[in-house]
This record gives C-alpha cells, sequence and structure tokens, in this order.
C-alpha cells in the first residue's frame, strides 16, 4: 500500500468511526429519552439538544471502544472478504454492525447488572439501533476507503 492508499485509508477509518459515534449517541439518546417519556417525563426540544450534546461530550470511552471495534472488525473483514467473495460487498458494513453487537456484550459481561450497561441498548430495538449505528460506520468506510 502507498502512502496516499495509507492516508485515505487512514481517514476514511477515522470518518467511519465519527459515523458509528455520532448515530451510537444520537440512538442512545433517544432511546434514553423515549424511555424516560414514557413514564412520564417531559422533554423540550432544547432539552433533547442539550441532553445528545452532554451524551456527545460525556460517552467519549466508548468513542474510543467503538474506535477499537471498528479497527479490530475491518481488519477481520479485510481478510474474510477475500475468501467469501459473493459477501465482499457488504464486508465492512456487516463487520461494523458485529462490531458493535460484540462490543455491547462485551461490555455487558464486564461490568454486568443484567439491566443492560448501557441504558440506550437495553431491549432489542436499542441493541438493534446500536448495530446500525456500527453497520452504517461500515458502510462509511467501504464507501471512502481506496480501492
Amino acid at each position: 500500500m502507498n502512502a496516499g492508499n495509507a492516508i485515505k485509508t487512514a481517514i476514511a477509518y477515522l470518518l467511519s468511526v465519527i459515523a458509528a459515534y455520532l448515530l451510537s449517541v444520537a440512538f442512545y439518546t433517544q432511546q434514553v429519552i423515549a424511555k424516560m417519556q414514557a413514564v412520564g417525563a417531559v422533554y423540550s426540544g432544547q432539552q433533547q439538544i442539550n441532553t445528545f450534546v452532554d451524551n456527545l461530550t460525556g460517552l467519549w470511552q466508548l468513542a474510543a471502544m467503538i474506535a477499537i471495534a471498528l479497527m479490530i472488525a475491518f481488519v477481520v473483514a479485510f481478510f474474510v472478504k477475500r475468501v467469501l467473495k459473493p459477501l465482499a460487498p457488504i464486508a465492512y458494513p456487516a463487520a461494523g454492525g458485529a462490531a458493535i453487537l460484540l462490543m455491547l456484550y462485551l461490555i455487558e459481561q464486564q461490568l454486568g447488572g443484567g439491566a443492560g450497561v448501557i441504558g440506550g441498548a437495553r431491549d432489542a430495538t436499542g441493541l438493534a439501533l446500536q448495530t446500525l449505528a456500527g453497520f452504517l460506520g461500515g458502510a462509511v468506510f467501504a464507501f471512502m476507503r481506496p480501492r
């Protein structure tokens, strides 16, 4: 790989992490707000925006975990797509989704608690949305990476 492609790959990776993190936090925030509204809490539009911004800046450890999960997943996908050629077009998005799902599972196993450590991923909808964030982050990488 030449230097230009290495830089383009690094930029594609960084953009994929940013996309996955932004979507993960957005989905997380809306899931938690929806659960709170279901029990009678009222959030104004501005409070929802403020909550998102607070989560975006406060969940930086999640960003680091997403970055690690996606890096491992993209390396695995790079090799898997060479063997399973029919899956090559969706290798990176599938790897991104699987990485986030596995990351959430491992966090839960390490921290325990049973109720779901990540508040926005405590039910099937939340898990699906978090997986979608990883899938879309993988799609960004697949689209932006050099060919």
